[in-house]
């Protein structure tokens, strides 16, 4: 009798065995590859080699106007009393044997997109304007600087042709999130004139006061009425793996629409009504990436429907350099 029990038992038991290895495994699915971040080295060719310029200076520094290639200049004065150290502590440029100035200029739509800092205010997401951004970062011995309390530095960014009412704004950055957008430092920005050396001449241009390194913005806000502006693609293009962008004609501006992880729709809840754009949409698969560009008028409570079409990496490099 107990033989038969455990020939009963063996038999149940493999029994169970059968019956669970009929239920296949449950398996999520995921219609897309989070390949966001692929796009990053592709953008990384657009702006070109001379719009970042690096000064280099040992010791003590008289007052120095840096000019960089394309015009933009950067005053330092007092340089004793100029920088600090991430505690606060003054840093004089005498004691720095490897000062580093790195000046940043920002001239192009394709360089915001490019560079992720597109011309929206923080926190309404209010269009902006810009004239000119630039990028001031210095360093003592590959030690980030920041300016002392109550300093700022004097930046000139030329202009054919100055528009009243500009301001200057600096860029906002979270530490988890990144780029929020541009925050009003309630300052103007001048109208200036300085001389050319080669060819002789004059530039016009605006003159800034900036009172802290990093990211500065001379612009002013876009102010018609505005409306939210969607557009919807494939579902297989998600936030993970494209990026969609409003590229304002004839205005130095662009705003990028914001998705989530789950759905294949983007908005930007502040888009100016009657403004022309170029709807951009980049977007990486895979090894291959997509793109599409379609010309459109703000229009109201506006849901666009795209299809970004297979690019080659050099077709979208060179079609960013030249919006």
């Amino acid at each position: 009798m107990f033989c038969l029990k455990k020939i009963y038992l063996f038999v149940f038991l493999c029994a169970l065995v059968t019956v669970a290895s009929c239920h296949k495994d449950v398996e999520e699915f995921r219609p897309y590859v989070p390949t966001q971040e692929d796009l990053d080295p592709l953008l990384h060719q657009v702006p070109d080699a001379l719009s970042s310029t690096a000064f280099l200076f040992g010791g003590s520094i008289p007052d120095t106007t840096l000019t960089t290639s394309n015009g933009v200049r950067v005053f330092l004065a007092d340089t004793e009393q100029l920088f600090a150290d991430e505690t606060g502590a003054t840093v004089p440029c005498s004691t720095c044997p490897s000062l580093k100035i790195e000046v940043t200029t920002v001239l192009r739509k394709g360089d915001i997109i490019a560079r992720g800092i597109s011309t929206s205010r923080y926190p309404d997401a209010r269009m902006l304007e810009s004239a000119g951004v630039v990028e001031i970062k210095a360093s003592c011995n590959g030690k980030a600087l920041q300016l002392l309390p109550g300093r700022y530095l004097k930046v000139q960014i030329p202009a054919d042709n100055v528009s009243p009412g500009m301001e200057i704004f600096t860029g906002k950055i979270d530490p988890v999130d990144g780029w929020q957008g541009w925050t009003a430092i309630g300052t103007q920005a001048f109208w200036a004139e300085w001389p050319l050396v080669n060819p002789p001449g004059l530039q016009s241009g605006y003159e800034l006061i900036v009172p802290a390194l990093g990211w500065s913005n001379c612009a002013r806000p876009v102010i018609e009425q505005s409306s939210p502006f969607c557009v919807t693609l494939p579902d297989q293009f998600t936030a993970l793996n494209a990026r969609v962008f409003l590229v304002f004609k004839n205005t130095r501006a662009v705003a990028e629409l914001k998705g989530d992880d789950a759905t294949s729709t983007f908005c930007f809840p502040e888009a100016p009504l009657g403004y022309p754009v170029n709807v951009v949409v980049l977007g990486k698969t895979g090894g291959q990436l997509w793109l599409v560009s379609n010309f459109t008028e703000i229009g109201s409570n506006v849901q666009m429907p795209l299809t970004p079409q297979p690019q080659e990496e050099q077709q979208v490099v060179n079609f960013l350099k030249n919006l």
